[in-house]
């Protein structure tokens, strides 16, 4: 960075005394470094603590400040990084002339011989390009002039010198020399205990605090809340800002204390003063809301060592919550107006998985959470997520030497971005059906007649069905109907992927007809249903959120409660085809041991867990439907304890171990995809090709008398031989076909198998 002093002449340039006559002339001329990016933030704060006119510059600020007011920087401003005060100023385009430089100013008036000095340099130019060959010619010159006045000469000391100095070489042979009034670096506070992963500088936390309007909103009575909180910086900065730093703290940060020019009346009047905060009238401490979340118990413990640090235990409270799952604590709920503010882990602390439309939900919950609040995020300026908040500013700024953004708004219904993902998109597809550019005369017919059949189906207390699917050759796609918990009705529209070689308008025109009709032939909310396209996934792709939307509705199926998400997924959550399987599962599990595998959001667990079975375990290999599991249970007032369980597993290596008599199971279920290449699993899945291993290996792990339930939906699939050859087979798919689903019953393998 470029130093201050490069670009701000001193009165001392010419080596005069920069403080003639202290007691009629006690103004001295300081430059106060920033943060980059902050240097406009630490001029308004400057003039907020010492009432002076504070000018911006490149670096920072400069200013001409009575003596009481460069104290006050010192002890009091959060976002200051070092405070210099010229003494010199001239050419130094080669070591000679440094030197000379250095020699102009009278190093008696500054520094007793006895006593300790340190020099830093920054800059350089042709013939002066090492610092420290830079802050040794400056040594050099303030030793020898010491030594020929005195006899004596100063100790250099990097570490508690009675003066510090520093030399800044411009490119164009020009050179500044300033004595340090800060000890050093001033974002160094000395609460960090424990800094954790890629912690804030301290003073840039503060300049971000000031930049996202907390002082305003403290003022207003706000909380805090920063949601990834890792080390606790911006907890700890916020609450520095209202209440002023500990006395010892403030005490710390002056520097050069040998230094001859200090006027200890007017330094010893600030420091017991009381300390002076961003706020004139500062709440009682602890009446704000002040929250820190992270879902890493490291992160948290370094928090919680800080805050305890800094004297701020009271004011701050730590939960340990993952804010993609929690985004919104309880704490807030009374909280009219605050401010949410987080360095966004780039890469360090979030899992590399967490995509685009996971944290357009994130923010979407935020709005719903925290309406009115103010936001800022700091976050990678190179990264590849879109942020899904519209901002009002925008700022750059270095942290760890790269740089990045800071974006800062409010949350309100107009700040979300509204990518076009399956709410949307059938939005647009209504509203171009409806201009009636394709006949799809044949579909509405159809789907008429369909409706008519499905609707005893409904009177008998379905609330899930499949209305339409690929009846007719020219309307590839899949309409399913639901009724939710809380009396709406959604349609879920899946196109199946058309091939390459028809027109993509045309099959465009065609779906936003088959919409159009499907919203007015069924009587639904336009603004209650979503399209999506239906291909082949694999790997991720299984797992991965679609857009950047966020629906979510509770569906009653017989006397359960389960979470469907119309929006984030390829499916809802809810394979509404095997909702016979999971009645016949409830009836076979009850008070007695179920093992789901391949479980997905572990539906028919739930099912079971409701109608009476005795315990369950669910293992699946993903985290996200793992998740979507648990708040099922959680939905049914069912706890995950020793009875019920979930496992994050690879089925196929999970179902390698052999579990002692008394851990067999009664009932498994075994509902594979028919296909899977997850990167997570050791190999590839094809259930045509894999199934009597697979069968095979469940075997050890079902009691006596127990039963194997084995489904799945891949089109043409038949049993191999040996199974029926080795166990006894009862094909129940006809059985638990449901009637909207007869169409296609090709589509579906359900089977009990027991031992002879």
């Amino acid at each position: 960075m470029t130093d201050p002093l490069a670009y701000s002449p001193s009165p001392a340039a010419t080596g005069s005394d920069p403080f003639p006559d202290q007691e009629q002339a006690p103004v001295w001329s300081v430059e106060i470094i920033a943060p980059p990016g902050l240097e406009t933030a630490l001029a308004e704060e400057l003039r907020h603590l010492t009432g002076e006119p504070i000018s911006d510059r490149p670096f920072g600020a400069s200013a001409d400040l009575p003596v009481e007011a460069v104290y006050r920087v010192l002890a009091d401003s959060l976002i200051a990084g070092r405070v210099y005060l010229p003494v010199a100023r001239g050419p130094a385009s080669q070591a000679d002339e440094l030197y000379d430089l250095a020699d102009s100013v009278d190093w008696t008036v500054h520094l007793a011989a006895t006593d300790s000095l340190s020099i830093t340099a920054t800059g350089g130019n042709e013939a002066l390009r090492h610092t420290g060959f830079i802050a040794t010619r400056v040594k050099d010159a303030v030793v020898d002039q010491l030594r020929a006045a005195t006899g004596q000469r100063p100790d250099i000391d990097s570490e508690t010198p009675g003066l510090r100095l520093h030399c800044h070489v411009s490119g164009n042979g020009q050179a500044s020399l300033a004595i340090e009034l800060s000890n050093g670096s001033l974002h160094r506070r000395g609460y960090r205990v424990d800094g954790g992963e890629a912690p804030l500088r301290e003073n840039l936390a503060a300049g971000l605090l000031w930049r996202a309007r907390w002082p305003q909103v403290a003022s207003l009575g706000g909380g805090l809340f920063d949601p990834m909180c890792g080390s606790g910086t911006f907890l700890v900065e916020a609450a520095l800002s209202l209440w002023g730093m500990p006395a010892a703290m403030r005490q710390r940060r002056l520097g050069s204390p040998a230094w001859k020019g200090h006027v200890p009346t007017a330094r010893d009047a600030i420091l017991e003063d009381a300390p002076r905060g961003w706020l004139d009238n500062p709440p009682a401490r602890g009446s704000l809301t002040m929250v820190g979340q992270d879902r890493d118990p490291l992160q948290l413990a370094a928090a919680h060592a800080n805050i305890e640090s800094a004297g701020l235990g009271e004011a701050i409270e730590l939960i340990h919550a993952d804010s993609f799952r929690s985004p919104c604590p309880s704490e807030l709920k009374a909280v009219d107006t605050g401010l949410l503010i987080s360095n966004v882990p780039f890469g360090q602390r979030i899992d590399a998985s967490q995509d685009q439309a996971e944290w357009t939900a994130l923010c979407s919950r935020w709005v719903e959470g925290l309406p009115g609040w103010y936001w800022g995020i700091l976050r990678a300026a190179e990264s590849e997520l879109t942020w899904p908040l519209r901002f009002e500013k925008r700022v750059m700024v270095l942290h760890g030497g790269v740089e990045v953004e800071f974006l800062r708004g409010q949350f309100s219904e107009k700040s979300l971005r509204r990518p076009a993902g399956p709410h949307a998109l059938a939005g647009r597809l209504i509203e171009q059906g409806r201009r009636g550019e394709y006949d799809a005369a044949d579909f509405a017919n159809r789907l008429a007649k369909n409706w008519k059949q499905r609707k005893s189906l409904i009177k008998q207390g379905d609330n899930a069905l499949r209305i339409y699917d690929a009846d007719l050759p020219d309307f590839k796609l899949a309409v399913d109907w639901y009724r939710t918990e809380d009396n709406q009705t959604w349609l879920d529209i899946q196109e199946y992927q058309a091939p390459k070689q028809i027109d993509p308008q045309k099959a465009r025109t065609r779906l936003a007809a088959a919409t159009a009709i499907a919203v007015d032939t069924l009587g639904v909310d336009p603004e209650c249903v979503v399209v999506r396209q239906r291909a082949r996934q694999s790997g991720r792709q299984q797992y991965g959120r679609l857009g950047g939307e966020h629906i979510e509705r509770i569906l009653r199926e017989r006397d359960t409660r389960l979470l469907i998400n119309f929006t984030d997924y390829l499916d809802v959550g809810l394979f509404i085809d095997h909702r016979l399987v999971r009645d016949r599962l409830a009836e076979l599990s009850r008070g007695k041991r179920l093992l789901n595998l391949f479980c997905y959001t572990a539906s028919a667990s739930v099912r079971a867990a409701v109608a009476g079975a005795q315990a369950t375990t669910s293992v699946d290999l993903s985290n996200t439907y793992l998740d979507w599991a648990e708040r099922n249970f959680e939905l049914n007032g069912i706890a995950l304890n020793g009875q019920h369980q979930l496992l994050r597993a690879d089925v196929l290596r999970w179902l390698d171990h052999r579990p002692p008599a008394a851990e067999r199971f009664d009932v498994i279920f075994l509902d594979p995809p028919s296909f899977s290449n997850s990167k997570s699993m050791d190999d590839t899945l094809d259930i045509q090709r894999d199934h009597p291993d697979l069968i095979a290996a469940c075997m050890p792990h079902l009691a006596p008398g127990g039963v194997l339930v084995f489904s799945n939906n891949r089109k043409g699939f038949t049993l191999h031989p040996s199974i029926e050859k080795r166990f006894q087979i009862d094909d129940i798919s006809r059985k638990t076909l449901p009637k909207d689903f007869a169409r296609t019953p090709e589509r579906r393998f359900v089977c009990e198998i027991r031992r002879p």
